[in-house]
């Protein structure tokens, strides 16, 4: 089956770095959720997805599949033009970027990465990002809640197409509500013992329980889609508490349960968890990630039949978890075509499906799924600052 026609919708991503890679050492980095340099950056070059990196490269740039020569070409380009024929290679037609990671005085602002690869870009706001952004400037709760309100109360009016939650990293999915007298005990720890000066990091479960309830309430009236990191991730998280099941209750809330909830990567690899709830809670949706993590050929195979297999192809959306570099954008669309191709190639061959609804579904996946999801109508595609006042 052929799907290179068909726009790739990057459904989650995030912004590229001004400080770009200038040795092996450092790209091979980014193909790994390990912390430690001796895995990050010693056993990556050993790891199968990242040997089909350099050879996928090595190709598209007409190189040798090496670091020295990748490292070469892109610094004897300019980097506008490389990211951009990067992203014309890959036929994508979107990206919506989450903006919380890397921090933004590292990283290009969505419509300077708009400009540099010519197609639209979205904005994603990270509650965890944007509360530690509001708490340290506050002097009660009830101020950080109104500037939460402000923003969100009317989400795509202050530039954004969506929400995203990390607290699976922070202190897991296992969303609760909270009493005011629990939370005002833990504003308070916040205030005496966590923030100093203007940064500091959120890992206080009663307060990003309240908020993500908060916004999940916002995002239900204004049928807005709430993204959540489940499963894979950095050694930060407890995969434990990753696993999308313990978004049950949320699904099950009469309020809540209004709200769009999309699980990233795959939810991998509890695919097969996150892809029943897609298929018997009507706001449910999966995405399957192509890039990051770092995953082979196979295991993306596998989590991509289970998707499809147990779920509406409806509720089925890519991305590619790129993250500071270019080539990962353009890698997930690549990627994507491949596998999600030989599956419905597969499902055609076993009888399951006929030609057209293969086609129908392959388009599904790649693009309309998340075009219909996240409302990316043609022609509005001018990326907006947010409104935080």
């Amino acid at each position: 089956m052929d799907l290179s026609g068909v726009p790739f919708v990057d459904n989650h991503a995030h912004p590229l770095t001004r400080i770009q890679p200038s040795s092996g050492e450092e790209f091979r980095a980014h193909f790994s959720e390990a912390r430690s340099p001796s895995v990050s950056r010693g056993h990556v070059v050993s790891s199968v997805p990242y040997r089909w990196t350099l050879r996928q490269l090595g190709d598209a740039l007409d190189q040798e599949p090496s670091e020295e020569h990748i490292i070469r070409v892109r610094e004897s380009r300019p980097f506008a033009e490389y990211c951009r024929n990067l992203a014309q290679r890959g036929n994508i037609s979107c990206l919506l970027l989450d903006e919380g990671y890397p921090p933004p005085g590292q990283a290009y602002a969505s419509h300077e990465i708009q400009a540099m690869l010519g197609l639209s870009v979205r904005r994603i706001v990270r509650i965890e990002t944007l509360l530690q952004e509001l708490i340290p400037g506050a002097r009660q709760l009830s101020d950080v809640v109104s500037a939460f309100d402000r923003i969100l109360s009317d989400v795509r009016a202050a530039g954004y197409v969506a929400i995203k939650s990390i607290a699976a990293y922070r202190t897991g999915l296992q969303i609760e509500p909270v009493s005011e007298r629990h939370l005002d005990q833990a504003f308070e720890a916040l205030r005496t013992d966590e923030v100093r000066g203007t940064a500091f990091r959120l890992q206080s479960k009663p307060i990003i329980d309240y908020f993500v309830i908060r916004a999940l309430q916002h995002a239900a009236t204004q049928q807005v889609p709430v993204q959540f990191h489940t499963g894979y991730g950095d050694p930060d998280l407890d995969l434990r508490l990753a696993n999308p099941l313990h978004l049950r209750p949320v699904f099950e809330d009469r309020e809540l349960s209004k709200a769009p909830i999309v699980m990233l990567h795959a939810s991998y690899p509890f695919t097969a968890e996150a892809a029943y709830l897609a298929a018997v809670y009507p706001n449910a949706y999966l995405d399957i990630a192509f890039c990051l993590p770092p995953l082979d050929w196979f295991q993306l195979l596998t989590a991509t039949r289970i998707a499809l297999g147990a779920a509406p192809a409806g509720k089925l959306m890519s991305s590619s978890d790129g993250v500071g570099i270019p080539e990962q954008y353009w890698l997930g669309a690549v990627r994507a075509r491949a596998v999600v191709s030989r599956v419905l190639d597969d499902m055609v061959g076993a009888g399951e499906l006929g030609d057209d609804d293969a086609q129908e579904m392959g388009e599904m996946l790649l693009h309309r799924s998340a075009t219909h999801l996240y409302g990316l109508a043609p022609g509005s595609d001018t990326v907006r600052e947010p409104q935080r006042q």
